[in-house]
């Protein structure tokens, strides 16, 4: 019998991987969902002035780009886990979005500026993690886990 990707086995570090990669997905919903509905004088006491602002101050068409982020990343976690080749394509558009978002908050909105460049920090580790998603399922591809 051929090894196809329905019937190859795949490690249990790849279960383990996909839920961790759900529910990092399920977070950056939650921080999506959280963000958009917060009322501003609860978001000042939670987390301060500044970042209150950076968050009022986005663009409407820069909540659509977080929202294609986060959802198209945790619907490709859940494709990962259905072994499906889709689970790349939505990474890809995840980490495109990501990109976008962060860099219209770092090259024209200039958070930096005013929150200082500790800021980059958290954006730097959901870049890297957005990268990552995108190699594994394209690695996982390679390895026939996909299909």
């Amino acid at each position: 019998m051929d090894d196809t990707a329905e019937t190859k086995r795949v490690p249990s570090w790849y279960w383990v991987l996909g839920i961790v990669l759900l529910l990092w997905g399920f977070a950056g919903i939650f921080a999506f969902y959280s963000q958009l509905t917060t009322p501003y004088e609860k978001m000042v006491a939670e987390m301060g002035k500044l970042a209150a602002d950076c968050i009022k101050g986005m663009p409407g068409w820069l909540w659509w780009v977080y929202g294609i982020a986060v959802w198209s990343g945790t619907l490709g976690s859940v494709a990962l886990l259905a072994r499906r080749n889709w689970a790349q394509p939505l990474y890809l558009v995840s980490l495109i979005a990501v990109l976008v978002q962060f860099g219209h908050s770092f090259l024209v909105a200039k958070i930096q500026d005013v929150m200082g460049w500790g800021a980059a920090i958290f954006p730097a580790i959901i870049i890297l993690i957005a990268a990552f998603e995108l190699w594994f399922a394209g690695r996982a591809k390679t390895r026939g886990w996909l299909c």
